[in-house]
């Protein structure tokens, strides 16, 4: 499993296990949430530019918070979101990276 954080500078691979915000934070990337993870607040939401079928199907309460917030499809809360097929490769990217 290859989990890439596309950022300005350049590209970070994330390891370990857990939420896709879990990751970010371990590699040092910033994730914004107002909500410490609860997946209330939909700072922490991440564009999944690849492989979102490599992801956890995103339940009610995320996508009634996603829904409400506008967001498209191919966004996710990192807070609520795991990868599940470890040998996919998965790209994510934010506005504030």
């Amino acid at each position: 499993m290859t989990i890439v954080a596309k950022t300005r500078l350049h590209d970070r691979v994330l390891s370990g296990h857990g939420t896709l915000m879990g990751q970010c934070l371990g590699a040092g990337l910033p994730v914004a949430s107002s909500c410490s993870g609860r997946g209330a607040c939909a700072r922490c939401a991440v564009s999944v530019l690849s492989g979102m079928e490599a992801l956890s199907r995103p339940g009610s309460h995320e996508l009634l918070v996603l829904s409400r917030n506008g967001y498209p499809e191919d966004v996710r809360l990192s807070c609520q979101c795991r990868v599940m097929n470890r040998g996919a490769q998965v790209l994510i990217t934010t506005g504030y990276w």
